[in-house]
């Protein structure tokens, strides 16, 4: 039985989000795939979990990633961290039933290792992705604020890639 070869040096980063789930895929540096991941709303918590476990998934099969890098999510007593916490798990659960490493950073981790600054805003990791992959320009500069806000997601997706590239 022929197993699928993992590709070398290719990375899953995830900027996890219960709504929007911001993925990229790097290859030896090379951005292969980024995207935001719109999850419906459903009815229930477990329904939402249980599309952003399918989503994950597919991109596990499809990319054969080495590793699978994710924003750490802060800890919090309402529902919404509660949620994204349980997401957490859930990602590196997947990374490690797929025998895949698993790696989680602080966001001010990443910010320091993309943009120099932990403090980075979003704009500025948005500018330091792009520098770094111009095609990605399209993406800044949006004419609304939820455009920007949705993109913010692929950046920060791209940058937590970034923490492990080849």
């Amino acid at each position: 039985m022929n197993m699928p070869t993992r590709n070398r040096n290719r990375v899953l980063g995830i900027d996890p989000g219960t709504r929007e789930m911001g993925v990229a895929i790097l290859d030896r540096g090379e951005l292969v795939y980024h995207g935001v991941l719109s999850i419906r709303n459903h009815r229930t918590p477990h329904e939402n979990l249980k599309e952003c476990r399918s989503r994950i998934r597919q991109l596990l099969r499809d990319f054969k990633p080495t590793a699978v890098v994710v924003e750490k999510t802060f800890f919090s007593n309402n529902r919404g961290a509660a949620l994204l916490n349980v997401l957490f798990g859930e990602i590196r659960a997947l990374a490690r039933q797929g025998h895949v490493r698993f790696l989680s950073f602080a966001p001010g981790t990443i910010k320091k290792h993309v943009c120099g600054n932990g403090r980075a805003g979003k704009d500025e990791v948005a500018k330091a992705v792009t520098a770094r992959f111009p095609e990605l320009k399209v993406y800044l500069g949006q004419d609304r604020l939820w455009k920007s806000r949705h993109h913010a997601n692929r950046f920060d997706a791209i940058a937590v890639a970034i923490m492990v590239e080849a």
